[in-house]
């Protein structure tokens, strides 16, 4: 049987501050990254396209104009033996903890896996003299990476965006449930599959250093334009600033738990 093939998918906007090195870490590891761009106006797009002519017939760089759009874009690999990796403009992977996750991946190891997490540690400073960062980890906050056997599955369709949704249908004797955590398995330091998760870091060079830390995502913006009702779509705004303000919103009771650690950095940006 052929090996599978890597395919990363990345929906992104503006993203600027981290773009090249959340890209640069993690092009090795997949054979196709499918970067869709949701009208980014800082630099990000740019930065993109440039590295498009480093990895030439690597990257599809797409500009979309919903979120969906990046979901359509991995459709076509439902019942091929593929792994889609899904990588966001804030997740700063462990380039050498992947090549070590690459050859297990082609080696089969985790074949009879529908899914597979990893180490996160979701980061609220960065110290790049003394090359540590200072956050919290999964376990026990919820893993962000997303990485699929989409040889598992006939389709995934009607999702918002990439790797989001639930209908899915799945081959037979193949379902939901088989999942493997590796975060609960692996211990962040000897873990080869891993990375910095940036939720309340400053992710684009528009951004405004404010007191609201958290961004929306791409598709709670298309949620808020979509919203036929002018009131009640003032009234959920509002709702949402509050919670951020006051760190009440689902990113900070997802991504603030346990204790905060500081880690080394030096592996991510090297």
């Amino acid at each position: 049987m052929q090996k599978p093939q890597i395919v990363g998918i990345m929906l992104v906007r503006n993203e600027d501050v981290y773009i090249e090195r959340v890209i640069r870490n993690v092009v090795e590891f997949c054979d196709r990254i499918i970067i869709t761009d949701h009208q980014s106006t800082d630099m990000t797009f740019d930065i993109c396209r440039h590295l498009t002519e480093t990895y030439t017939n690597k990257i599809d760089l797409r500009s979309i104009q919903s979120p969906h759009e990046s979901a359509l874009a991995i459709e076509p690999y439902a019942g091929t033996n593929t792994w889609i990796f899904g990588v966001d403009g804030d997740e700063i992977y462990d380039p050498i903890g992947l090549k070590i996750m690459r050859t297990h991946l082609l080696d089969g190891k985790f074949s009879k896996d529908w899914c597979v997490f990893g180490n996160s540690l979701n980061v609220v400073s960065l110290d790049f003299d003394n090359k540590t960062a200072k956050g919290y980890l999964a376990p026990p906050c919820r893993p962000t990476s997303k990485l699929y056997n989409f040889s598992f599955i006939d389709f995934w369709i009607n999702s918002a965006e990439r790797l989001h949704g639930e209908d899915i249908k799945f081959k037979d004797g193949y379902d939901v449930g088989l999942r493997r955590y590796l975060h609960t398995e692996i211990p962040w330091d000897t873990s080869y599959f891993r990375h910095l998760h940036m939720p309340f870091m400053k992710r684009s060079s528009q951004q405004k250093n404010n007191f609201i830390k958290t961004r929306l995502n791409p598709d709670e913006l298309m949620k808020a334009v979509l919203e036929k009702n002018r009131a009640a779509s003032l009234l959920k705004k509002v709702r949402v600033q509050v919670s951020r303000i006051f760190g009440l919103d689902w990113k900070n009771k997802k991504y603030r738990r346990g204790s905060l650690v500081e880690k080394d950095t030096t592996r991510f940006f090297s």
